[in-house]
């Protein structure tokens, strides 16, 4: 695809490229060549053809900055402790010898209360970065099915073989993104971490016109997407972004002293998984509206399940940015899903005895290991435009918990109707027999969802632009499926 090498099943696509000094990626980074720019050099030569505008070229680098202040201290912070927490349990455990009248002011508070200045702080950091471990296997499996980095060779063989599988699909899979129009771009997140991202321009679309940015669900990656999805957005003049969380496949933290392994092992301790989507979405976000210069007003950020609740956080956490976001299929607080579903996840029936010890035991977890996601009060947070698309039949995030119910509930507590909603929403159909958490939208909610889009970021104009334009787009959208069907 676009003029790369020969691709081979099975063995990395693409040769390394040679990442700028200023801003250095992994060894082992794949970059296509761009399908435009290799068009582009190709007109270009011909000498009955002259170009009538140079298209600027997609910046494939990226290093994003720091959120906020508070945000990198935290990332000094924590391993400070640490270490503070290393050196006073050899010093407690090597020197038993109590401070005397003569030593240090400091010496003596400290060896008289190694509880508080040592074990409170040693069992707060082993207790709440242990069970936000454990949780990250079942909230997030993505980075363990699709992991490609140094930690392979300690898992069990069963482990190692389910992997090897899906990161085999999906190599397979990359090359037909790229046909599609797909360019990789590496994107470095302030901690280090590097992030796996493919762009799609919209057709006719500026590097700085309407863009959608998807947040991808706990176990997916972008080379499993179904290339159908960024071929309706640039067939819709929208420019699609989308990309990997840290530890899925070629998202991952840069080695240090030469080492992936203690590179990946002080990514995790410096950045908790949760704080990592965050940042990972801080990255992508920067990188539209800094770097390829997006307005807040034409950038969409579409987040699917628990990306719903990553977008949502990020939209949240800044709202003078005011960009517009599509919380899609997602949950209201993340807390209520697991303590739901963790009976079901182990196998025990949710009435037993262990099933309602299983839902405290995981209200518990929850709370301490600081994983929580709420969304019901961050989409108040969202300035910009925002709507939510759901399912009733939604068997992953019943809709009891969903973001659409607690909005309906706040609702009725101010005394309206779920008709007298003032977020906006689209319903998707409740469809028997199929996963309506994960099923790609119906051609009629396809429509619907890019009209949404469309609003979000300005694309029809007003007055009597608007439905021309989405006649027009509605052709396209329907001609492109109906060539997908035939094959073509």
């Amino acid at each position: 695809p676009g003029g790369g090498g020969d691709v081979e099943l099975g063995e990395m696509a693409w040769p390394s490229p040679k990442s700028p000094a200023t801003r250095p990626g992994p060894q082992e980074w794949e970059i296509p060549r761009d399908p435009e720019e290799e068009g582009r050099s190709l007109l270009s030569s011909c000498s009955d053809h002259a170009l009538s505008a140079a298209i600027p070229p997609l910046p494939r680098v990226f290093q994003a900055s720091w959120p906020s202040t508070l945000s990198r201290l935290m990332f000094t912070i924590r391993p400070a402790v640490d270490v503070w927490v290393l050196l006073g349990v050899l010093i407690t455990c090597f020197l038993t010898s109590e401070a005397g009248d003569k030593d240090h002011f400091l010496w003596r508070l400290f060896r008289n209360n190694t509880f508080l200045f040592v074990w409170v702080p040693f069992w707060y950091r082993f207790c709440r970065g242990f069970i936000h471990f454990l949780l990250s296997l079942a909230i997030l499996p993505g980075p363990v099915i699709y992991h490609e980095g140094p930690l392979l060779e300690y898992y069990p063989k069963w482990v190692v073989d389910m992997i090897q599988e899906s990161n085999m699909m999906r190599q397979q899979n990359r090359p037909r993104l790229a046909a599609a129009g797909g360019i990789t771009v590496q994107l470095t997140a302030p901690d280090g971490c590097v992030i796996d991202a493919m762009y799609f321009r919209g057709l006719n679309a500026a590097l700085d016109g309407p863009t959608v940015i998807r947040f991808n669900g706990n176990a997916e990656a972008i080379e499993l997407q179904d290339d159908l999805l960024p071929r309706i957005y640039s067939t819709s003049g929208i420019n699609f972004l989308m990309f990997n969380y840290r530890g899925v496949g070629r998202s991952r933290f840069l080695p240090v002293w030469n080492s992936p392994l203690l590179g990946h092992l002080l990514g995790l301790n410096r950045t908790p998984t949760k704080r990592g989507l965050v940042l990972d979405a801080w990255t992508v976000t920067e990188y539209a509206l800094k770097e390829l210069r997006v307005p807040c007003s034409k950038l969409v950020l579409v987040g699917h399940s628990i990306g719903g609740a990553v977008s949502t956080e990020m939209a949240a956490h800044h709202p003078h940015l005011k960009v517009s976001v599509c919380n899609s299929r997602s949950f209201a607080r993340l807390s209520s899903v697991v303590v739901l579903l963790a009976p079901s996840f182990l196998g025990v029936p949710a009435a037993s005895r262990k099933g309602r010890a299983l839902r405290v035991l995981a209200r518990v977890c929850m709370a301490v290991s600081g994983w929580e996601f709420d969304s019901e009060r961050n989409w108040g947070g969202v300035h910009g435009f925002k709507w939510v698309e759901f399912s009733r039949a939604d068997h992953i995030i019943p809709h009891e918990t969903s973001l659409h119910h607690a909005l309906v509930e706040q609702e009725k507590q101010h005394g309206r109707s779920e008709s007298e909603l003032r977020d906006r929403v689209l319903p998707l159909l409740n469809l028997s027999g199929i996963d309506n958490h994960n099923r790609m939208w119906l051609d009629t909610e396809m429509v619907q969802h890019l009209d949404l889009v469309a609003e979000a970021a300005g694309l029809d104009g007003t007055g009597s632009s608007v439905e021309p334009s989405r006649r027009l787009r509605e052709k396209g959208l329907y001609e492109l499926l109906d060539r997908a069907c035939r094959g073509i």
